[in-house]
Order: C-alpha cells, then structure tokens, then sequence
C-alpha cells in the first residue's frame, strides 16, 4: 500500500512540473513560494503525526473515499486543460482559468513529504527541517519545471506528456484509495528490488532517449 502512495506522490510531483513547465517563471515562483509557506506554516501539525496515525489514514476507507473523490476532481481539471489548450477555439475565460489552476494535490501530497522528513531527521529542530523543507521547495520546483522545458521545448510535447500523467494519476488514485474493497487476501511476499530497480532504469532509458529524439526532432525542424 506505502509503495503504491509512494509511486502515486511521484506522479503527482511530475504532473505539477510539467504543468508549471507550460507557466511563466515569475508565476512558477510565486506557486513555489506559497508552497513552500504552507510547508513552513504546517509543520506545528505536522510534528503532532505518528507513524500509526498516518498507517491508519491509510487504512481508513471513508477517508481514502475522500481522497479519491479529490484525485478525480483534479484529474478532470487536468484533462479539460489538456483538450481545451490542444484544441483550437474555445472561450477565452474557460482556457485562462484552466490555465491559471494549479495543482493544489501538491498541497497534501507536501504535508506528507513533511511528515515523512520529520520523521526522519531524528534530533533536529523542527524549525530548522521546516526551513530547510520549504527552501528545497522554493529552489528545486522552478528548476524541475525548467528541465522540463529544456528536456521537452515543443510545448505540445510537454502538454500532451501532462495529459498522460494527468490519466495516470487518476488511475493510480482509484488504486491507491479502493484497495479497501478487496474480497481476497494478497500474500506477502518480499520486494524483488534488483528487477524493481531494473524496470525503473529501462523506463528512465527509454523516457531519456525518447526526450532527446524529440529534442533532435524539434532543432532539425528549426534549422
């Protein structure tokens, strides 16, 4: 269950930078830097979790209902933005709001990040972890979302890639939120970490390669 929130927080990460890709740089950090105010102003709860609390979050089905409901609320909004920029027409202030609409999944999926920091840097202050939480927030967001443009300069290229993490995410969502209505016990078995690690390294070959075939594409129409 942990390793399926874990890839689905993934997907929502990339989804956010690809979308703030297709920002200007004075917007992309202005979202960075409310993110990263909220993740500074949140720690005063975010110290008050406990690993048990969060493991029965989630374990709860009412609450991961929830969840779901937000996902695919974010989906949808993702997916209007994705057809109605690759669409020609459509009305002007339909096409500025979608565009305008960030990820505000990022939002819960930084609390969690937070959460999950704390617990890990033991013995420091949580001033000091929140401070430099955010600040990671506020530096690495716009650099992400700038490799995107650089790894991806057609934007249709990088709109199009935010259409299919915006369906992953929706798809990861329900399974992530629905494990609860299972009717059959799933064996426990360890994780296979070296053929994890290897299926992990050929997507990132073939997604590398991809971006710089696209990228060769894109400066031989130029030229």
């Amino acid at each position: 269950m942990e390793l399926i929130i874990d890839v689905l927080i993934l997907f929502i990460v990339l989804n956010c930078m690809f979308k703030l890709s297709l920002w200007q740089l004075w917007q992309r950090l202005a979202y960075s830097v409310l993110l990263g105010a909220f993740a500074w102003w949140s720690v005063r709860y975010a110290v008050l979790q406990s690993k048990t609390q969060i493991a029965d979050f989630l374990q709860d089905t009412s609450a991961l209902q929830t969840v779901a409901i937000l996902v695919t609320i974010e989906s949808a909004v993702g997916l209007s933005f994705c057809l109605n920029r690759l669409q020609d027409g459509g009305r002007r202030w339909l096409r500025s709001l979608l565009y305008g609409y960030p990820s505000l999944l990022m939002f819960p999926v930084v609390f969690y990040l937070l959460t999950q920091t704390v617990f890990a840097a033991t013995g420091v202050d949580f001033g000091t972890t929140a401070l430099l939480f955010a600040a990671g927030i506020i530096i690495l967001l716009p650099l992400l979302s700038e490799a995107a443009r650089w790894l991806l300069p057609d934007e249709t290229g990088r709109l199009e890639l935010h259409l299919l993490l915006t369906i992953f995410v929706c798809i990861l969502g329900l399974m992530a939120t629905e494990h609860g209505r299972m009717v059959y016990a799933v064996k426990e078995a360890p994780v296979d970490w070296l053929s994890l690690g290897l299926t992990l390294g050929l997507f990132l070959l073939l997604a590398l390669a991809g971006f710089l075939l696209n990228r060769l594409k894109w400066k031989v129409r130029k030229s």
